[in-house]
């Protein structure tokens, strides 16, 4: 399946890029592109630019000149790491310890992408959101649940990676939790009820959210203004999840 740059509001952009399991199942991964207040523009994830795709995102970004930094929201999405740094030379990246550990020659902003320092120098674009109650980089490399949030205020739209996921599969589609969920939380008194309590702010949030883009399979979630409202999808993809987050509570607290 070819890639895709997507107009997704005034203002914001999604690329639908290809990664594939095994080499052989594509489940998909994307990118976007933001415009600021500025004027000038951020990339959000890293995903190589070839062909058509380069040729749209130059077009409007003055041949990436006005492309000021690359927020690296997933610690495990790095593979695109290096070859967007390459493309993108003058560009600031924000990310996390682990994808400065993988690409140390990168120009690396010193505000890690999921502190509140690295929120506070976007706040006029975005509000970020970490979830709680999990590791921002779990132990385990196989276990890709937390990333950072990004909701770009102009365009209302919430760019996510695999914290949310929109899956295709019947009976158990729609949007829902990354499935690690269980594997995550914290083995501690009270880390449930504080996942609870993000999710809910989660909730809360994306009342005023238009537009999702979420990473994996590649097909884009339904629009929210022409099918479910975003909050109901998310308190639907919480209430999911809740004997997960009991069963943890009538073990650990």
């Amino acid at each position: 399946m070819a890639d895709r740059f997507v107009p997704i509001a005034d203002g914001f952009w999604n690329i639908r890029g290809s990664f594939k399991i095994g080499g052989l199942v594509d489940i998909g991964t994307h990118a976007s592109l933001a415009r600021l207040q500025s004027g000038r523009f951020v990339l959000i994830d890293a995903y190589t630019l070839t062909g058509a795709i380069r040729d749209q995102v130059f077009a409007l970004t003055r041949d990436g000149a006005d492309i000021e930094a690359v927020l690296h929201l997933h610690p495990f999405h790095t593979i695109h790491v290096k070859r967007v740094a390459e493309l993108l030379p003058h560009a600031v990246h924000f990310g996390s310890a682990r994808h400065r550990s993988r690409a140390p020659d990168v120009q690396w902003s010193s505000l890690s992408i999921e502190s509140p320092e690295a929120a506070a120098h976007f706040a006029d674009d975005f509000d970020f959101s970490v979830p709680a109650g999990v590791p921002f980089i779990a132990k385990d490399e196989r276990l890709h649940f937390s990333s950072v949030l990004a909701f770009h205020k102009s365009s209302r739209t919430l760019h996510v990676d695999d914290t949310l996921t929109w899956s295709t599969l019947p009976f158990i589609g729609g949007l829902v939790f990354h499935p690690t969920l269980a594997k995550v939380l914290e083995r501690r008194p009270g880390a449930a009820s504080e996942f609870r309590a993000w999710a809910r702010d989660l909730i809360d949030r994306c009342a005023d959210v238009d537009h999702l883009v979420t990473a994996h399979m590649r097909p884009l979630p339904p629009d929210p203004k022409t099918a479910p409202v975003l909050h109901d999808r998310v308190s639907a993809a919480l209430k999911r999840v809740e004997s997960v987050l009991a069963k943890h509570e009538a073990k650990w607290g």
